[in-house]
């Protein structure tokens, strides 16, 4: 595996411009390698030592997504992991794995005391306080009151505990000024995106329901049809889960992003259709959060419709994309149909459904480029880059439409 990673990491250098491109690709490289290897029974391995933490992230993402599909060799993988080398923090989430999949009766006690002093040091992982916190309900039924109790002296728990995606209503003012007055970024990572174009995806707090993207091109302007109509573009933010954005696989979170280029191949056609999927990747974290503030208008500033997604990277969450399907929704009494839900990624419609045949993935891939100032070519798609403002406007269980914007000022 170690001759496998320096080859990737060599290779991806000289093919891609930008190390977010190049950790996107090899992130879903050994992600889907691992999940290989959980599902051709070869898993034994992985619990070795040299096993980095890099590594056991994604080992156990693959875990724990095929354990939520109810995989019968997940689910005996699960029972076979040896985690004496892993880090506190993938340990615990193979023990609340085992918690809901398994029917573990609660966590290995040395796991329990190794957490207990961890969570009393000055400089605890947050990633294992956010985790306590997400699954606090699974914890508290397995009988760990004294483990929770000292994970909620952290401040920071509660940024889950209560919900991060239970936020206080937008103002007009402020959802306009997102679109309107979105700041210059040449500042930003040394100008990395002055050369890009902004999308703005407005959502309703109710994911089930279409969220729908407007844009502004490379030169700052507002991208409008020919007639001169404000350009816009359906899309889904929704998880098949239905769970909060702070959990694994939980929906799309609020916030800001960038888009980083496509994957080099539309693989895994099934799951993400005929087209190249879309890189997206978190603000970095930064003091105060002074990196993704400087994204934002003054008036965000001080609101907290952001912070999901500040929640969800600190958290974990990984592998974030804007993809089509090659899946057929089968119930058109779905409010997001054809529409189908995903595993916390954006989704674009695609298929063939009576007289009409989608091609969103596509659509959406020639009108960025087009934003860009290149021809709408294959060749140009790794060329993409982008900021995304993922903003969630009312809780009208409504399909957001070009009207539903007029309303803000966005038209």
């Amino acid at each position: 595996m170690k001759q496998q990673w320096i080859f990737l990491t060599v290779l991806l250098t000289l093919s891609f411009n930008t190390w977010a491109t190049s950790q996107a690709v090899l992130e879903e490289t050994l992600y889907f390698d691992y999940q290989k290897s959980i599902l051709d029974k070869t898993v034994a391995q992985k619990g070795m030592t040299g096993f980095t933490a890099f590594e056991q992230g994604l080992f156990v993402d693959a875990l724990w997504d095929l354990a939520e599909e109810k995989s019968p060799e997940a689910l005996t993988a699960l029972d076979q992991v040896q985690t004496f080398t892993y880090s506190l923090f993938e340990k615990l989430r193979i023990g609340i794995l085992r918690l809901k999949y398994r029917s573990a009766p609660n966590l290995p006690a040395d796991l329990v005391t190794e957490l207990e002093n961890a969570l009393r040091e000055p400089n605890v992982d947050l990633k294992i306080v956010y985790n306590l916190a997400a699954y606090e309900s699974e914890l508290l039924a397995a009988g760990h009151d004294e483990l929770i109790q000292i994970a909620r002296g952290h401040q920071e728990y509660f940024s889950v505990a209560d919900d991060a995606e239970r936020r206080k209503e937008l103002t007009t003012d402020v959802i306009a000024d997102i679109f309107h007055n979105s700041p210059d970024v040449s500042a930003y990572m040394n100008g990395e995106y002055v050369k890009a174009v902004k999308i703005f995806m407005f959502c309703r707090s109710n994911r089930i329901y279409p969220c729908l993207m407007t844009m502004k091109d490379v030169h700052g302007e507002v991208v409008r049809n020919a007639d001169g109509t404000l350009w816009t573009h359906k899309a889904l933010a929704s998880a098949k889960t239905g769970l909060p954005s702070y959990t694994r696989n939980g929906n799309t979170p609020t916030g800001v992003m960038t888009i980083d280029s496509v994957m080099p191949a539309a693989d895994q056609q099934i799951s993400f259709g005929k087209q190249r999927r879309m890189i997206l990747n978190f603000i970095p974290k930064s003091k105060d959060e002074a990196l993704l503030r400087s994204l934002l208008p003054d008036s965000s500033k001080s609101e907290d419709w952001w912070k999901a997604g500040t929640t969800a990277r600190d958290i974990g969450r990984n592998l974030l994309r804007i993809h089509g399907t090659g899946k057929i929704n089968p119930d058109p009494s779905v409010p997001y149909f054809p529409f189908m839900r995903t595993s916390g990624c954006i989704s674009q419609r695609e298929n063939t459904y009576g007289d009409t045949t989608y091609t969103d993935q596509r659509d959406l891939l020639d009108a960025v480029m087009t934003a860009l100032d290149y021809t709408p070519a294959f060749e140009n798609e790794p060329k993409i880059k982008g900021i995304l403002y993922i903003v969630e406007i009312d809780d009208t269980d409504e399909i957001v439409t070009p009207e539903a914007l007029q309303s803000f000022g966005i038209e």
